[in-house]
């Protein structure tokens, strides 16, 4: 079991009448093992209020092998929410955060060697009065 990070992820239909698609959305993200990244994604899916139906008659949550599956039947059709653990490999906003962390540092350093710089010319120069 290594520790990884994951998302926890939600796949259900969007918008309305002709407008409808299927779209995935990122509940959250947790850090540790798949197994706890599954019991947190259950706690998730048990509590989860879909788009649609607005007032589901009937709710009922399956296990599957990658995760959860959410049936709502409501008054015309039932609609269905996925629910799956996906180990996170790259992210562009950490990326980007990582990037300008770097930047900042080396912004730093280049300020602290021309301090450096500045204060050893000051303790080089002679003294004019005499010395």
């Amino acid at each position: 079991m290594s520790i990884r990070r994951w998302g926890l992820i939600v796949e259900e239909t969007d918008g309305m009448g002709e407008r409808k698609a299927y779209s995935a959305s990122v509940l959250e993200h947790v850090t540790g093992t798949r197994e706890q990244a599954l019991a947190r994604l259950e706690e998730r899916a048990r509590r989860y209020v879909p788009q649609h139906p607005m007032s589901p008659n009937v709710t009922r949550l399956y296990r599957t092998s990658e995760g959860f599956l959410q049936v709502n039947e409501g008054s015309m059709r039932s609609y269905g929410c996925r629910f799956s653990v996906a180990e996170l490999l790259y992210d562009s906003v950490e990326e980007a955060r990582a990037a300008a962390a770097a930047r900042e540092a080396e912004r730093q350093a280049e300020a602290q060697r021309k301090a450096a710089e500045k204060a050893a010319k000051r303790a080089a120069r002679k003294p004019w009065f005499g010395g």
